[in-house]
Parts: structure tokens; sequence; C-alpha cells
């Protein structure tokens, strides 16, 4: 066998062992079937969402959002196989499709870097956006329905009786689901509202005087009509929605990736507006959160170490110092003051800084907040101070006043339970004693009950107070243990912050000795 030198040798082209036709074939057209399909799938779920949007179903929308991910997954998956597919034909012989290579290898590429990644990103955002918009929410109703409110087994009951026919707004539309949730649909005052003139003992045959999932700040009269405050949700039987309030955002808030009108991170807006448009409560005017010292200034009280702000010891002193997002403040206060312009300084500033921390928190610490029920005011203590015989403690009540002083610092103790969450995300009284967190709602109380005390106006002047009495109830041992537990979920120096907020001057020595009482006084011509 001889063999020419400097003959050229024949070029050979890349076949893969596959070099039959119909196999070829086979996979080309595997790859093109796979692409349509997942071109079609993707098409239809956009377009779901697009009405959702449109339509302003934000229940739906938000309800399918928490499984975004894992949908950019399945498309980025059936993408990458079908790319795969495509080289391997490619590889095969099939050379006069380069062009399907590149445009499958674009679209892969696009799919994962430009939603499969961020969608895993943002996963627990858009978890938490959940939870903080469909979360247990406060219904002002009449107080002639206060003993109608029971447990979950009583609506379900008076729901079969009323049979509502209220007409819900689209944001409450569950949409489309694999298995419906059994909760009620019904907004809890329509079946309130069905009940007309029956008597509720003549239904349920309770013999509470307020339900157990009724407020009671101490507001009601002939004066307000709507006088105490449902607390409702889940646990009552409730099917979750999103909060109404949804109806008066902004747009680019209610995104997965939210952004300000400015363009700024506006996850932190997001998740405060949801909460906030759930936990307000009968009269949010009256809320105290004296942030800037104008409360205290206004009564004559100067507190101690002027040369740094409320705020300043709020961030230095916050377990997620050095609080990187503080500098968002200014932006976050011209939203909240766009949504709650009608409202005074004081709530404002306290959604402002409550959603400054939001921006600040870990996910796994605002996820862990929500599912501990942090965000509303303690039904728990509310009861034990309005109505102890359903604790079965001595029938000694908390006068209205203080019932009142207990909703009005409502705000101060929901901060402060953000801002100096406990890194194990657990109360530890001891270092063997393990118990549910608690929001420092008793200790707020004794602030500003104290702070209230502390001066009196007499014809518009303030005069030295005579000191807020102790409270009758006070001695008992259930506020022991629950003072014990607020001081146990909460870390850090937060004593400080929380005085301030309130309208103290300091700290007041005493409060942590139980079941001691201090008396605090303040000379307004003194200063």
């Amino acid at each position: 066998m001889t063999t020419t030198i400097g003959a050229q040798q024949p070029q050979t082209t890349p076949v893969a062992h596959i070099t039959d036709t119909k196999g070829r074939t086979a996979l080309l057209w595997s790859s093109i079937g796979l692409a349509v399909l997942t071109s079609v799938l993707q098409g239809l779920v956009s377009t779901i969402i697009l009405i959702a949007e449109d339509q302003a179903m934000w229940t739906f929308r938000f309800r399918i959002a928490r499984f975004e991910h894992w949908w950019w997954t399945l498309i980025g998956t059936l993408l990458s196989v079908s790319f795969g597919l495509i080289v391997v034909s490619f590889l095969a012989g099939n050379n006069n499709d380069s062009v399907g290579v590149l445009a499958l290898s674009t679209a892969t590429a696009l799919v994962i870097v430009r939603y499969a990644i961020p969608s895993w990103r943002h996963r627990r955002f858009i978890s938490n956006r959940w939870l903080a918009w469909t979360g247990p929410s406060r219904t002002a109703i009449p107080c002639q329905y206060r003993s109608a409110c029971g447990n979950a087994a009583h609506w379900r009951k008076l729901n079969k009786l009323v049979k509502p026919k209220s007409v819900p707004p689209a944001s409450d539309d569950w949409g489309i689901a694999i298995k419906p949730d059994s909760g009620m649909s019904e907004d809890p005052t329509a079946n309130l509202n069905g009940l007309g003139e029956i008597k509720s003992d003549m239904i349920f045959g309770n013999n509470w005087a307020i339900g157990p999932c009724v407020y009671d700040d101490g507001f009601h009269g002939e004066s307000n009509i709507n006088s105490l405050s449902l607390q409702w949700g889940e646990q009552e039987g409730f099917r979750r929605r999103v909060s109404r309030a949804v109806n008066s955002m902004p747009q680019s808030l209610l995104k997965s990736r939210p952004l300000t009108i400015d363009l700024y991170n506006g996850e932190g807006l997001t998740l405060a507006m949801g909460i906030l448009g759930q936990n307000k409560g009968l009269l949010p005017r009256e809320i105290v959160f004296d942030w800037d010292d104008s409360w205290k200034a206004s009564r004559g009280i100067r507190r101690e170490n002027t040369r740094q702000s409320t705020t300043t010891n709020l961030e230095n002193s916050s377990i997620w110092a050095p609080r990187p997002n503080k500098v968002m403040r200014s932006y976050y206060k011209k939203a909240m003051e766009d949504q709650f312009g009608t409202l005074p300084a004081q709530f404002v500033a306290a959604a402002t800084e409550f959603a400054v921390i939001l921006l600040d928190c870990s996910h796994r610490a605002i996820n862990d907040w929500l599912n501990n029920k942090l965000e509303q005011q303690s039904l728990a203590v509310n009861i034990q101070m309005s109505r102890p015989a359903n604790y079965l403690l001595s029938d000694i009540r908390a006068t209205h006043q203080q019932l009142q002083t207990l909703y009005r610092a409502q705000y101060v103790s929901m901060v402060l339970s953000l801002n100096y969450y406990p890194s194990r995300g657990t109360s530890h009284s001891t270092p063997t004693e393990t118990h549910p967190l608690h929001r420092p709602d008793l200790h707020c109380f004794a602030l500003l009950y104290l702070a209230e005390g502390a001066v009196e106006t007499v014809r518009g002047q303030n005069q030295r107070g005579h000191g807020a009495p102790q409270p009758q109830w006070w001695q008992q041992n259930w506020v022991k243990m629950r003072l014990r537990n607020e001081q146990a979920s909460l870390q850090g120096n937060w004593q400080q912050s929380a005085a301030w907020l309130l309208g103290l001057a300091q700290w007041p020595s005493g409060l942590d000795d139980w079941p001691n009482w201090p008396n605090i006084v303040y000379d307004p011509s003194i200063g």
C-alpha cells in the first residue's frame, strides 16, 4: 500500500455514534417539541399572572408567587434538556441547525440568569410578604356583637346560619387552586351584620360577655358605635386573604422585586404596609411614638443625653446594628407620609422606623417573628387586663384608661420586639428554660402609664403630677410571669429606647423589681 506524500487529507466533521438518520431526526424534533412545550407553558402562566395583576387579584397573585422559584427552575431545566438534545443532534450530523443551537443557548442562559437565580434569591421575601399581608387582622365591630365572636367552630356555625351575601373585592379572590383552602372566604363583619337582632347566646349558648377574639381597648361608650376590635384570621376558621389596604398601594411596591418611586429597595415598605394595614386598631391617631421628643417637650419633660437622638439610640443598640439601611429613612418617610398622611406625625414615624428595621432584618428572623404573631398587640394581655375571669383569675379588672394606655403603646412594643429580636429566635428566661417569644406590651403599658401620671395638665398648663398609682391587678402572679417572659424575649439594651419613645426622661428605677411600682413625677417648671 502506497501513500502519496503531500496529498491533502479529507476533512472530517465530528460525528457522534448516533449516525442513523432516524435517530438524528428524533433528537432534533425532541428538542424542538420540548422547547415549544416550554414556551406554551410559560406563555400560559405569564398570561395568568398578567391577568391577576391587571384585575387586582392580589390574594391569588401573592399566593402563587411563593412558588415562582420552583416554576423558573422547571422552565430552566426543560430548556437545558432541550438545549442538550439539540447539541447532541448537531454533533450527530445535523449541521444545518446551528441557528437553533444559538437561539436555545441564549434562551436557556436568559431564563437561568435573569429569572431562576433572582427568584431563588427573593423567595424568602416573597414568603414573608404572604405572611405579612395575610396574617391576623383587626376590624372594628359594634358593641352589640361582642359576645358573638367566638372560636372557629362558632364562626362556622354563624356562617352557615346567616349565609352572608356581600360582594368581596377582587383582591380577596383565591383564584385557581388544585386543593382549595377550606377556610371561610366571607368577611367576619358580613357574618355579624347578618345576625341582625338575634342574640348570640341563643345560637351558641356561650357564657362570655366579650368573645375570646375581641380586644377591649377601653374606648366603648355611647359616642363610639364601633367600640371593640375583633381579631380574626386562620385561627378563627377564616381563609387567608391579602389585606384590602393593598388597593391603595403603589404598583411598584407590589412586584416580586418591589422598588420605590426613586427605584430604591422597597421590600421594607411592602412588608410594613401589609402589617400596618391590619393592626392599627380603633384609634391609630392615639398611638404614641415620641421619636423626636416633641411630646415630652410639650409636657415640660427633658430627657437625659440629649446629644443622642432616640432613633440613633435605636440604631446603635439594635440587635441588627449597625443597621446599614438607616440611610433609607428619608425615602421611606416620604412614602409613609403619602400612604398615611392623614394620621399624626407619631404614627408616620413609627411606620417609617418599622419599615427600615424590616429592611435591616434577616428574612429568617422576619419569618419567625411573623409566625409568632408578634405583629399584633397581645390579645392574651388585653383579656387578662379587661376580663380576667376568662383566665380564671381574680376579678380585678383594668380601668378604661389603663386599657387605652395598653393600646396606645402597642407600636412601640412592636418596634422593640423586632429591633431587639433575639438572634437565637427563642426566649430563654434561664439557661435551660425555653419559652415562646412575647412582645413587651406590659412593659410598654407601664412606661406610658407612668409618663402620663408624671405631669398633669390643668386648664392648658402643665403642672407637677402626683405619679401614676399602681394598678390594682399589678401584683397578680400572671404579671410577674409576663414581665419575665417579655424581658427574656428581647436581646440588647432596649430599656432606654423604650422609655424615651413613651415619654419618660429615663428608664424608671424599680420597674424591674416586681411587685414594686415606681413613683415618677416631673416638674415642668424645672425642665
